[in-house]
């Protein structure tokens, strides 16, 4: 069945559209990082995986990238907005800087994005 599968090129996993522009998922007043737009909220979280626990020194998760792509994931500085929101550097600011697009970076972003699902459960009573 997967070999058919691979064959005609079809397969099972979803494939969802982002805009990066638009307001993140989900805001957490009290966060010390708020992202300002969807875009700001994929680079902090992908971030947030790759911080090392300080209890194991490990991250919560390692990738295995070429140099290019771990060179992208850095590359981008933080910033505030004056209304306490983070953002993370624009592709126009990282050109000026003499940077190039960080296109493998945000291929990682897409593959470990995890949007909202398109059907939320329904309730079915007080405690589900």
């Amino acid at each position: 069945m997967l070999e058919r599968w691979a064959e005609t090129g079809r397969h099972r996993a979803q494939v969802v559209g982002v805009m990066v522009s638009e307001s993140p998922s989900q805001d957490d007043p009290g966060a010390v990082m708020r992202p300002w737009r969807k875009r700001d909220e994929m680079w902090l979280a992908t971030r947030s995986l790759l911080q090392p626990d300080p209890s194991s020194g490990r991250g919560r998760l390692r990738l295995h990238v070429d140099k290019k792509a771990a060179a992208q994931l850095s590359t981008p500085k933080l910033m505030s907005t004056t209304s306490g929101y983070t953002q993370i550097e624009s592709k126009k600011a990282m050109k000026a800087r003499g940077m190039k697009s960080p296109d493998r970076a945000e291929a990682v972003l897409l593959a470990l994005y995890e949007p909202e699902p398109l059907h939320k459960p329904r309730r079915r009573g007080l405690l589900n």
